[in-house]
């Protein structure tokens, strides 16, 4: 990631983030790393989305949360869906858990619902081809192929008939 953006590939890098962002969702210097690149590109928004679970530490991430709230009208539902958390709440520091906890308030009160997102679980490398759908498709095209063939099959016994009737 930082080779990427010592070269000006920020969109690689920002790439590279996110996906350490979904392998690591409990670390939130991921977060901010991906924050600064948007924020100094000029996108304060985005940068506001991924800094508004951290603590502010100057103007510039005061200002994009500011600008990210009022993006989506300061829905604690909105903001909620669009940072998508999947990290463990326990392991949180105190300011971003009070952050989350006051997204999850607004959002129940106006929505009553709060956005749940589970930790994703898949292995690398444990991906199986589902073998059913292989026997499925064998069978799919075994009922193909005796649907074409029997009424092939009855016109050849069908003809042999006649001409047997008629060779006498």
């Amino acid at each position: 990631m930082e080779q990427d953006l010592k070269t000006g590939k920020k969109k690689k890098a920002c790439e590279r983030l996110r996906n350490l962002i979904n392998e690591y969702p409990d670390d939130l210097s991921l977060r901010e790393k991906l924050a600064r690149i948007y924020y100094d590109s000029g996108f304060k928004d985005e940068a506001g989305k991924f800094w508004i679970l951290s603590e502010p530490q100057n103007f510039e991430m005061k200002e994009a949360v500011e600008i990210y709230r009022s993006s989506l009208s300061n829905s604690g539902n909105a903001m909620l869906k669009d940072i998508v958390f999947r990290g463990d709440k326990n392991k949180l520091p105190g300011y971003t858990l009070n952050i989350i906890q006051e997204l999850e308030a607004d959002s129940l009160k106006k929505t009553r619902h709060i956005p749940d997102f589970k930790r994703k679980t898949r292995a690398k490398g444990s991906y199986t081809e589902d073998k059913s759908s292989f026997i499925s498709t064998i069978g799919f095209y075994l009922l193909i192929g005796a649907v074409i063939l029997i009424p092939v099959l009855g016109c050849i016994k069908f003809f042999e008939l006649i001409s047997s009737l008629f060779s006498n």
